[in-house]
């Protein structure tokens, strides 16, 4: 998840990267180890709900299965395929890891479809 566990804050860009995400029309499913409720839960007290296409438990056999994943587990990164983060362990506004990890699947996008 993209949040200081600590704090409840999220990630800094978390907002504009999921819609980003969603205005290139890619789905956006959020995980977390603290579970699916965790996951809902925590979406919704930061209004990002509408661009959430579900929540989940992190899991390695998790399904609907990743195309890209943007996660601080490299084993589930190098499994997946997507963009290693850091771990968002304090509240740091310069952090810019979410939107470097959306410009890298854009990029991909892009390079795949010609465009």
């Amino acid at each position: 998840m993209f949040v200081d566990q600590h704090a409840n804050v999220l990630r800094p860009r978390a907002s504009e990267a999921m819609l980003r995400l969603k205005a290139a029309g890619h789905q956006v499913f959020v995980w977390s180890a603290g579970g699916a409720e965790y996951v809902k839960r925590v979406v919704a007290a930061h209004g990002l709900t509408e661009w959430v296409d579900g929540c989940f438990d992190k899991d390695p056999r998790v399904k609907p299965y990743p195309d890209f994943i943007i996660d601080d587990d490299l084993y589930l990164v190098q499994k997946y395929g997507g963009h290693h983060v850091s771990q968002y362990k304090r509240v740091n506004e310069d952090d810019r890891e979410l939107l470097e990890a959306v410009e890298r699947l854009l990029g991909v996008a892009d390079l795949a479809t010609g465009d």
